[in-house]
This record gives C-alpha cells, structure tokens and sequence, in this order.
C-alpha cells in the first residue's frame, strides 16, 4: 500500500494561494499549476478516490479561505449598504426640500424608489419557519426533490390529464 502524503506540496499551496488572491478563475488556475479541473475539483471537495489523500488536507485549507472570503464579502456588502442608503436619504431629503420637481430630478427620485423596492427583501429569515438543512434528512431531501421535480416537469405538460367521460355510452 502506498504511504499517504501528511503535508500539502508547494504546489498545492501555490494553488491555494491562487484562489485566495481571487484574480483567477477556476479554469486559468488549473492552467497555471498544469491540473486537470477535474482534479482541482477533486482536491477542493476532498474526493480521495479522485485525487488522493491529499485531497482532505487540501479541501481543510481551501474551506478556510473560502470562509475568509465569505466573510469579507459580507463585510464589503454590509458597508456598501449603509453607504447606499446614506446617499439615497441625502438625495430625496434635498429633493423633498425643493418645490418643484424637474423632469430628470423626476426620473431620479422613481429610480431611487425601485432602487429601495428591489434592495428590501420580500421575506426575511426570521419569518421563514422552515429550513430544509436542519429539519430534513438526507433521504426526506431527496423525496422532497423528487416531488419538486415531478410537479415541475408536471408544469410543462399542457396535454389533458384524462380522458372526458362520453355522457351518451
């Protein structure tokens, strides 16, 4: 039996280090270390039957960046939110100020309105009472699946369900 490897290579590394700067793709990071995409897919997900033992320790450490930069997102996010909502309460403050209204100060004021209507969320996780993570097991999500798809696929057939009874027989 062959010995498992304990340690990520330099390659690896140079790769985790390529998807932790984000300027690459997927795809030009396979390129760049000479890795199928498959492989590297294998490696993130930890698929040993595909790229080895290594591929624990590698999708250990690749989860670890993708959770830093989870949480930088949400942190770029939530800032550019309140900055955008800042500019937008200055901007209709200084237009409710104003008489009279021009036409462009018009288009403004209905672009920040949908701005507002497509920014607010139509339904928050608190009033979402069901969670399919935590209140399904595997094989509840997979019947849960199945029904999802029947109905759907249901959806685009148009023909008759059933034959109409003939009333003169």
């Amino acid at each position: 039996m062959a010995r498992q490897k304990t340690e990520l290579s330099e390659k690896h590394w140079k790769a985790l280090k390529l998807a932790e700067e984000g300027s690459l793709n997927i795809g030009e990071i396979c390129k760049e270390m000479g890795w199928d995409p498959k492989y590297y897919y294998n490696l993130r997900t930890g698929n040993i039957e595909g790229a080895g033992y290594i591929s624990e320790l590698f999708s250990r450490e690749y989860k670890k960046i993708e959770g830093k930069r989870d949480q930088t997102i949400k942190s770029l996010v939530k800032e550019n939110t309140v900055a955008a909502q800042e500019l937008i309460k200055r901007t209709l403050t200084e237009l409710k100020l104003r008489k009279q209204l021009t036409l462009d100060e018009n288009k403004l004021l209905g672009a920040l309105t949908n701005t507002l209507e497509k920014f607010s969320p139509a339904v928050s996780k608190a009033d979402s009472s069901y969670n399919y993570v935590k209140a399904l097991t595997s094989e509840d999500l997979l019947r849960e699946f199945k029904r999802l798809k029947s109905i759907a696929e249901q959806s685009f057939d148009r023909s008759p369900t059933s034959q109409p009874n003939d009333l003169n027989q």
